[in-house]
């Protein structure tokens, strides 16, 4: 075969010689300008309808990389970058590209100017506008939470809502508002409302209410907002509360049970959180106190009274054991409880 151009004898690509198909052919081109826009309030910057956790170098030279168009029928193998800034805005980018065309291996050199924009994303724009589709409202059951509280359940909320956005970044909380009691949260989506009020639910043995309001209608769809009311119970792990007449250290909370060690005898026993909704907390972390050991015989020991200084005597549960030289004690009603280890 040969060259209709040259004459060249040997192989032909589209009936020309290998010399004059890469001279009258090119195999990537890129246009002069390329935009780059970047969000003005969370720093990302979109690539057409998506929005990317880039650094600034990284996103000049993935925009001017995934701007280079390729001839048909050609493979694109490799593209090195090279960048200059003019300016903070406007950055000259060299690429060679390194291009397969059938059994041809191909090295062009492009280059263009990729001109930084700033915008506002979607989602800063809905957080801007305090956008919501559901409420998460902590609350406590007769009591309020304390500010320790409150910042340890949001601090575990919004580190939820940071996790959801590594898979999609249309989950945010838009605003948080601080209540009597509690707080609101305002989130961007339903189902982040519903899966959060369950996690908080499952950590801290709360019980939530679900109640739904029509906003307005879209597409012919009616189209609602959600609140989820998580109320945390009057309890909380490792205080004293009066089952049954009876006083009763919290060991754990789950979703549906509170497992409550009766001090008495120190016996487990795990109850429904709905028969716990109206417990009365008798004692809590600052009710706990020291006693020193006097003596201790098989079934009791002696202790000085944390209060009065005098000596008393109080009877071991039968899998109590003492480690050290103190124990942990309540007192309520004038009578003196051991507490479990």
């Amino acid at each position: 075969m040969f060259c209709v151009r040259c004459g060249k004898e040997g192989p032909t690509y589209e009936s020309l010689c290998q010399e004059c198909f890469l001279a009258n052919n090119r195999f990537t081109k890129v246009m002069e300008h390329v935009d780059l826009f970047r969000c003005y309030h969370c720093q990302e910057y979109q690539w057409h309808n998506k929005w990317q956790r880039w650094s600034l170098d990284e996103a000049v030279r993935e925009v001017a990389k995934r701007s280079l168009e390729v001839r048909k029928g050609s493979e694109l193998l490799k593209v090195q970058t090279e960048v200059n800034a003019a300016d903070e805005k406007n950055f000259h980018v060299h690429m060679i590209a390194e291009v397969e065309h059938g059994d041809l291996d191909i090295r062009e050199e492009n280059r263009t100017t990729v001109r930084l924009k700033n915008t506002v994303c979607p989602r800063c724009s809905k957080i801007m506008g305090s956008y919501y589709e559901s409420i998460i409202q902590v609350r406590g059951r007769d009591r309020k939470l304390t500010d320790q509280q409150k910042q340890q359940i949001l601090d575990e909320l919004q580190g939820r809502v940071m996790e959801a956005q590594e898979e999609n970044r249309e989950m945010f909380i838009s605003k948080v508002e601080e209540v009597p009691g509690g707080f609101d949260a305002f989130l961007s989506a339903i189902s982040m409302g519903r899966s959060v009020s369950k996690e908080l639910a499952d950590r801290y043995g709360a019980e939530v209410k679900e109640s739904s309001t029509l906003v307005t209608q879209k597409e012919g769809k009616d189209v609602y907002r959600v609140t989820y009311l998580v109320r945390l119970p009057s309890y909380l792990r490792a205080e004293v509360i009066l089952y049954k007449d009876m006083p009763h250290q919290v060991a754990s909370i789950t979703s549906t049970t509170t497992k409550l060690i009766n001090l008495k005898n120190h016996e487990p026993i795990n109850v429904p959180n709905s028969e716990l909704r109206e417990a009365k907390v008798i004692g809590k972390h600052d009710d706990i106190l020291e006693a020193v050991i006097l003596t201790e015989g098989p079934k009791e020991l002696q202790l000085l009274h944390p209060k009065t200084y005098k000596t008393a005597d109080i009877k071991k549960p039968q899998t109590f054991h003492t480690a050290g030289d103190t124990v942990h004690i309540f007192l309520f009603e004038e009578e003196m409880y051991l507490l479990p280890k």
